[in-house]
């Protein structure tokens, strides 16, 4: 157990210090983006610990909750990665997901599993990724949509 909490604290950790070598305008850009697909994402997991779809066991500290170490930690940062390399280019942006998505799924979830960290239980990986598909769908028209209504105010 103390091994994967180190290990949970290291990756948020390092998911945050990540956001250090981004450009101040590249964040002030996307990081509405962020906080909304993060409010999504726990409005997900409450909706999803309630129909037992998968489990966090492990969380940085007994007082948060594990989802919450996932949705302002590494999804946090990694969506404003995604959307700093792909945004404006949506094959590039659909297909980074497919293959981020199909990484964790395929292979950092079974470790996850086997670490006591987290697990999927009534749904599949495949149930999974769409679930991953419908967020980052959702993240996409979202920064669209701003970026569409802040050209609307520049004119």
């Amino acid at each position: 157990m103390k091994k994967s909490r180190y290990f949970l604290i290291v990756l948020f950790i390092i998911s945050w210090s990540s956001l250090f070598f981004i450009n101040k305008n590249a964040l002030k850009r996307f990081l509405p983006a962020a906080i909304f697909i993060s409010i999504v994402t726990k409005c997900t997991n409450i909706y999803a610990k309630k129909r037992r779809w998968w489990a966090f066991y492990q969380s940085i500290h007994p007082k948060v909750a594990g989802e919450d170490t996932w949705a302002w930690g590494p999804f946090f940062a990694l969506t404003i990665w995604v959307l700093k390399w792909t945004y404006g280019k949506l094959p590039l942006y659909i297909l980074v997901n497919l293959m981020i998505h199909s990484l964790f799924i395929y292979f950092v979830l079974p470790l996850l599993k086997r670490m006591g960290i987290f697990s999927l239980v009534r749904i599949t990986g495949k149930q999974y990724f769409f679930v991953y598909l419908f967020r980052e769908i959702l993240l996409y028209s979202f920064q669209s949509i701003k970026e569409y209504i802040g050209r609307k105010k520049l004119t």
